[in-house]
């Protein structure tokens, strides 16, 4: 195949397509079925589930695609926006600082308008303003450091983890630019090396955050990030296809073996750029006004219906749960669609107001810069070597063999239809500990679906723990397992950890031997 270079309004189609399958996932992966995704972390059971779901329930095939597949569509906007920073780039070169400057001149915007709508919707949809906790959380993200501590990545509004993750890869831009210019396919492989070999050091040799963070943080994203970059300077160069087979072969394998989960993404994004190059090179008429009609159409308002979309779920969501049926569930995701959509729409003049503001520095752009580029420059390294220092405490935190600091055992207990949370245990935390190991075990009937098992700290942790099924006769055993790495901005002394299920499908279920262990 013959790479033709992207114009503006291919790359627009794509971010149509990947909005769509952006905001669709992050409604539809909140309503039942749920397989599950394997986004920041992996389990093959996921891919189990998803199979399960889609014999079981047929008629609910779009929810249930879109809940496993659709949060791909990040990978797609990553894969574009490296492709067009090095296509600018090309047509004209400026300085670090510059480049810093323009990015943040779309960025806060961005951001500014999406804290403001989901303040008129607190009060709308909560009738009151924001608490002090949500306000924090607001803080770290238009710091764009909210990724760097693993509970706050997705809290608030969990789309939002997104913005870290670009704004890290905007710093690292002119750099990669720079090699990948020079060096092509080479700078590109040793971008994979470096990229991989910290997901795999921090999995399972450090095995800080079970490798989550990395993967919400620019060395877990660089490969797509850098393919984009790539292909800039591909221009009718010709790709090989094998490198398609081989894509496909570890994209299906990533979903079923964990060593190969994290080459998901970039495989996908190999795909997808065989998928379009197939389809511009077609000539027929429905799918050109297809483009033209539908994802040109998104992909021009893609960031606002992407800022705002993740805040809005909840009544959507409440409506879609008293619904039975594949209809009444595709009706409700349309209805959250338009929804957003509107928002979208409506907040988009406030940000091309902000955006008009923020230019009219233009003339000054150059003195800016400079301060802009010391400001980042200082700023990042020592923020990063704390960070750093602070993640190695952590890990030698864990090492030393403690004692066990509290237990407790149930033998016997019922969750009842009316039970929405039935709690567990209590354990009170006296110290800002690095680390806290929580661990145990509890059965259930056969044939009972387990009710989500739940770790809280008051204003800091709310954590889904995974459940590991044994089988075991009459009665099966799921064990969890969960390290708890407190993030230097969250001090947790006084408060109390305590484990509940959450008992949201409202069902009724006999347990037995519940047992836990939290190690500090």
């Amino acid at each position: 195949m013959v790479f033709k270079a992207y114009t503006k309004r291919d790359t627009t189609i794509i971010k149509g397509f990947a909005i769509l399958c952006i905001v669709l996932h992050n409604f539809f992966h909140w309503l039942t079925p749920m397989p599950g995704e394997n986004e920041f972390d992996f389990s093959p059971l996921r891919i189990q589930k998803l199979f399960d779901l889609l014999g079981q329930y047929p008629g609910e095939c779009i929810n249930t695609l879109l809940s496993y597949f659709g949060h791909f569509g990040v990978q797609l906007f990553l894969l574009v926006s490296g492709f067009g920073l090095a296509f600018s780039m090309l047509r004209r070169e400026r300085s670090w600082g510059v480049f810093m400057l323009e990015r943040l001149k779309k960025l806060y915007p961005l951001l500014i308008v999406g804290v403001l709508v989901c303040f008129l919707g607190c009060i709308l949809m909560n009738g009151r303003m924001f608490v002090k906790e949500e306000w924090r959380e607001i803080g770290y993200k238009l710091l764009f450091i909210q990724t760097l501590l693993p509970e706050s990545g997705t809290s608030f509004n969990g789309p939002w983890w997104f913005f870290c993750l670009i704004f890290q890869l905007y710093l690292l831009f002119p750099l990669l630019f720079r090699c990948i210019r020079k060096w092509r396919w080479k700078a590109f492989g040793v971008l994979l090396v470096i990229s991989y070999g910290l997901f795999f050091l921090f999995r399972y040799g450090l095995n800080l955050y079970h490798g989550t963070i990395l993967m919400q943080n620019a060395p877990g994203h660089l490969p797509e990030f850098a393919l984009g970059i790539l292909l800039a300077f591909s221009k009718d160069k010709k790709i090989h296809w094998l490198w398609l087979v081989l894509a496909l072969g570890v994209f299906v394998g990533g979903n079923f073996i964990e060593v190969l989960y994290p080459f998901t993404f970039l495989s996908l994004c190999v795909i997808t750029v065989f998928a379009y190059q197939g389809l511009k090179q077609l000539k027929q008429r429905k799918f050109s006004t297809l483009h033209s009609s539908l994802f040109t159409y998104f992909g021009g308002i893609s960031m606002m219906l992407f800022v705002v979309h993740g805040y809005f779920r909840e009544p959507v969501l409440k409506l879609a749960n008293t619904m039975t049926g594949a209809w009444g569930h595709l009706f409700a995701g349309l209805l959250y669609f338009v929804t957003v959509w509107g928002i979208a729409l409506a907040a988009k003049p406030l940000y091309d107001f902000l955006e008009a503001q923020l230019d009219r520095i233009k003339g000054r752009e150059h003195r800016c810069s400079k301060i802009v580029q010391t400001i980042f420059q200082v700023a990042f390294v020592l923020f990063f070597l704390y960070v750093g220092s602070y993640f190695v405490r952590q890990n030698l935190a864990k090492h030393p063999v403690a004692p066990l600091a509290a237990s407790l055992e149930v033998e016997q207990g019922q969750v009842t239809i009316n039970d929405k949370y039935v709690s567990l245990a209590k354990f009170p935390l006296e110290k800002n500990h690095f680390v806290l190991h929580i661990e145990g075990s509890f059965e259930l009937e056969k044939g009972m679906t387990p009710p989500y098992l739940t770790v809280d700290i008051q204003d800091v942790l709310w954590k889904i723990m995974t459940l590991h099924p044994s089988h075991d006769g009459e009665w099966i055993r799921y064990t969890f397992k969960y390290d708890y790495h407190r993030p230097f901005v969250r001090p947790i002394r006084g408060k109390d950890l305590t484990v509940y299920f959450w008992n949201r499908d409202q069902k009724e279920m006999p347990f037995r031997n519940f047992t836990i262990f939290v190690n500090y």
